[in-house]
């Protein structure tokens, strides 16, 4: 908050705490983290004029603190498409990262600076999950927004540079590799325009629609699956307090962007594991107002058999499981979302996991009869990731898709060149003068505001 002050903008405290309407002793506190920021970060953003990036920030700066270190790390970015980034923190100063994101895989070696490392997209395929592996553990956390030009200790890293062919072996994946090579003989200005500001991108996936890797085994995606079974309430207080939120403020952050209200008090007594949750949901709406995406509830939903259909939480897009008892001599099973649906064949009894992006949209199974099921929401411990290789279930759907994702990769690549974000930039040096003005606030300093 501090580098953002006066690196970003060039304000003094004083300047800063009358846009935040705060005082500065609180606006120092807040800086040092001696108290937590007592307004919503989104005013913050909006008073220094962060464009999202800054609430995005300061929200995850805590992860570390709040969050176990970890190898597997998810998002899913909803809406529209626009420039997002991810943020990488580890237990060690170099790391090997893997990623699958749609159509596009990245693996690279990373050095970490002091405060990471960040990677950057200048647009996202939207609903569709990011699924990132850390050889070492760590924490990834996702943001919106034009990252500055200089992030503090940290390098930022343009991921479209490190694109390659998704390991997907699906059938709409061999129709974007199709395409690509379709579009590339036939000269068409963005996809040559696109291949000269991603050579390494492209050329693997030509290489893969030609068949060069048709002789390779595929790819376990991702390599260790990560989850839990129970749910360790004190873990919800741990994380709140690393979001820097107070129990009001969670209560008022779980109103805003969830079906469940409750009281103070009853976040604190399910914090310190006092009786049982009122509302059966709390766990769950907790996980997704805190940002753990899955990591510290596991719901069940429905249990069933056969075909069925089950209807998650309307805020929920994370992680759902689907638990299956497969009968002897095994079962076909076909899992629909939508427009696209995934077929499974399955010789024993299996656990598998997907990303849910649209919460309007039931999850449709279809299975025989003696198929046991039971399904619902959270990272299950050892379940296995099946988001890749889904089939559109029309033509105008593969056509709509491979439009989006082509459009989203070109404008990644357009913007790579020249990434910032637009703010006020200081129009001189502060002098010392200016310095001396920040107020370092002590114990008795006033954080009211």
């Amino acid at each position: 908050m501090r580098w953002w002050r006066q690196d970003v903008l060039g304000l003094t405290q004083q300047q800063a705490a009358a846009r935040l309407n705060v005082q500065p002793s609180s606006l120092s506190n807040w800086e040092r983290a001696t108290r937590g920021i007592s307004i919503d970060l989104d005013l913050v953003d909006d008073a220094l004029k962060g464009e999202g990036v800054l609430a995005g920030l300061l929200w995850a700066y805590g992860s570390p603190e709040g969050l176990d270190a970890g190898h597997l790390w998810t998002k899913v970015f909803p809406g529209e498409s626009g420039p997002v980034w991810v943020w990488l923190r580890t237990t060690t100063p170099k790391v090997v990262l893997e990623a699958e994101w749609g159509v596009a895989r990245v693996e690279a070696s990373l050095e970490m600076g002091a405060n990471g490392v960040f990677l950057t997209a200048g647009a996202s395929v939207p609903d569709s999950p990011v699924v990132i592996h850390l050889s070492k553990p760590g924490w990834a956390d996702f943001g919106w927004g034009e990252l500055p030009v200089d992030m503090p200790d940290a390098p930022v890293l343009p991921a479209v540079e490190m694109f390659e062919a998704s390991s997907a072996s699906g059938k709409f994946m061999i129709l974007w590799r199709q395409n690509l090579a379709t579009k590339l003989s036939s000269g068409s200005d963005e996809i040559v325009d696109l291949a000269k500001q991603i050579p390494k991108s492209v050329s693997s996936y030509v290489a893969a629609s030609d068949g060069n890797r048709s002789t390779q085994p595929p790819k376990k995606w991702p390599p260790h699956p990560e989850g839990i079974d129970a749910v360790e309430r004190r873990a919800f207080a741990r994380l709140r307090k690393a979001r820097d939120l107070s129990l009001i403020q969670l209560s008022d952050r779980l109103a805003k962007c969830t079906d469940v209200e409750v009281s103070r008090d009853t976040l604190r007594r399910f914090e310190i594991d006092v009786g049982k949750p009122h509302h059966p949901m709390l766990p769950v709406a907790l996980d997704h107002a805190l940002g753990a995406d899955g990591r510290l509830a596991v719901l069940e939903i429905r249990a069933s058999k056969g075909r069925g259909t089950i209807t998650f939480p309307p805020y929920w897009r994370g992680p759902v499981w689907i638990d299956l008892t497969v009968p002897d001599g095994g079962a076909e099973l076909v899992l629909h979302r939508g427009r696209w649906h995934r077929e499974l064949p399955l010789d024993a009894s299996a656990l598998v996991c997907l990303h849910w992006f649209d919460p309007s949209v039931p999850l449709r199974i279809q299975a025989d009869d003696d198929v046991q099921w039971r399904a619902g929401v959270g990272r299950r411990a050892g379940a296995q990731p099946v988001d890749q290789n889904w089939e559109p279930t029309s033509y105008d759907t593969a056509q709509q898709a491979l439009s989006e994702t082509e459009q989203a990769i070109l404008r990644a690549a357009d913007r790579t060149a020249d990434t910032h974000l637009y703010v006020e930039r200081p129009t001189h040096d502060r002098t010392v003068d200016d310095r001396n003005d920040d107020v370092e606030g002590g114990e008795g300093a006033d954080d009211s505001e």
